[in-house]
Formats: structure tokens, sequence, C-alpha cells
């Protein structure tokens, strides 16, 4: 007796139909996609958990997310477009440097030029412009240091400064980034070194188009000045 209800308790087990796992209903309705085309009154029967409402549709539920994205997707495009403007601004004013730089007729136009530009239209904390061989220029060790240091070979350098090279460039005007380009085709002028009070203004991931221009501006202004 006890025999035949163990063999008959596998036969209803083996009767029963294989029950689905979660995880395969998932893989099946993410490979077939269009499944509810052909049954589309399951929709209305699923119901679903709602952190506010309790228990929803599907169908409302997708138009809930939907929303939700589409909100999602405006706050982007306004995020983008408050940069694109913001960087439209800038490189206005940079052209707009870059003119005024080859109207000038001294150095003391063009410090006076850099200084109304990067200092108030751009917001900017500091400028420092170091004419190689002038009164002005930095210390030979100490320049020697900023160049072997910070510049490796390249014309530009972005990021952060230690305590020693901020004083010798800004004295003690708190610097928390710098962007700092060499004059000349070859670095040989001089230095000009801009900076900013918010640590990641200036980075080395950053774009150098305009920085650029304004380097070869001034590459090519401040020789008929200086009489190099």
């Amino acid at each position: 007796m006890s025999d035949m209800s163990r063999q008959e308790r596998s036969a209803a087990l083996a009767a029963e139909p294989e029950q689905l796992r979660p995880e395969q209903v998932r893989d099946y309705l993410l490979a077939n996609p269009d499944f509810f085309l052909y049954y589309p009154g399951i929709l209305d029967l699923l119901r679903i958990p709602h952190q506010q409402k309790g228990t929803v549709s599907l169908v409302e539920r997708q138009g809930e997310q939907l929303r939700l994205k589409v909100r999602q997707l405006q706050h982007q495009i306004n995020e983008l477009m408050s940069v694109a403007k913001q960087n439209e601004r800038i490189y206005r004013i940079y052209a707009d440097l870059n003119l005024r730089l080859f109207r000038c007729r001294s150095l003391y136009d063009v410090r006076s030029t850099l200084q109304q530009v990067l200092l108030h239209q751009l917001e900017l904390q500091a400028i420092s412009l170091k004419l190689f061989g002038f009164e002005d220029d930095l210390p030979e060790a100490s320049k020697r240091h900023i160049l072997d240091k910070r510049f490796n070979n390249n014309i530009y350098y972005l990021g952060r400064l230690s305590q020693q090279e901020q004083q010798l460039l800004f004295g003690d005007k708190r610097i928390e980034s710098v962007a700092m380009m060499l004059l000349g085709e070859r670095g040989e002028m001089g230095l000009l070194a801009i900076g900013s009070n918010e640590s990641h203004h200036f980075h080395p991931g950053m774009d150098t188009l305009l920085i650029t221009q304004l380097q070869k501006f001034l590459t090519l202004v401040v020789p008929q000045l200086a009489e190099y």
C-alpha cells in the first residue's frame, strides 16, 4: 500500500505541468516584444504594484514611465541648451579679446585688456603675464622648475599648482586651478597664467581651442610691443 502510494504520488507529480520560473517569463517577453500585439486583452488583466497608488494596470504603469522619461529628456535638453548658450558667450568673449589684443599699442595695454576681459567678463580670479628676459621675469631657478615640472615639452598646462608655484605667479591670491600657456613658437617669449578659485574650472581633459587661439594671438602681438 505504501509502495503504491509512492508510485501514485510520482505519477501525479509527473502529470503536473512544469511551472515557469519568473526568469523564463522575463526572457521570453524580452525575446518577443510583440507578444502583446497578438494578445492585447492580457494587458487589461495584468496588475502591478505601485508605491504611491497601490495596484495599477500595466498600461497605466507604462504610460507613467513614458512620461517620466519625457521629463528626464526635456531636462537634459534644457541643460544642453544652457551649456551651448554659455559656450557661445565664452567664444564671443574670446573672439572679441583677440581683436582687442591686435589693437594694443603697448604691453601695458595688453595686460590691461587681459585683466578687463578675463577677470571681469569671464569672472576669473587672477592673471599673471611673465615675459622672459624682462624686469617682471621669474627667478631663473623658479622658472626652470615650472617649465620642467608643468610643461614637459608641451605649450599648455591645465590643472592645479603647488602653494609655492601659486605664490610665484599670483602672490597671496588663493588659486584652485590654472590654465598656463607659453608664448612664442617654442615657448621662448614668456608665460601667461590664468587662475580660477574653482578646483575643476581648468583641468587636463578640457578643450584647448580657445586658449590655443589666445596663445597664437599673443605670440603675434607681444614681439611687436616688447621688441624681441
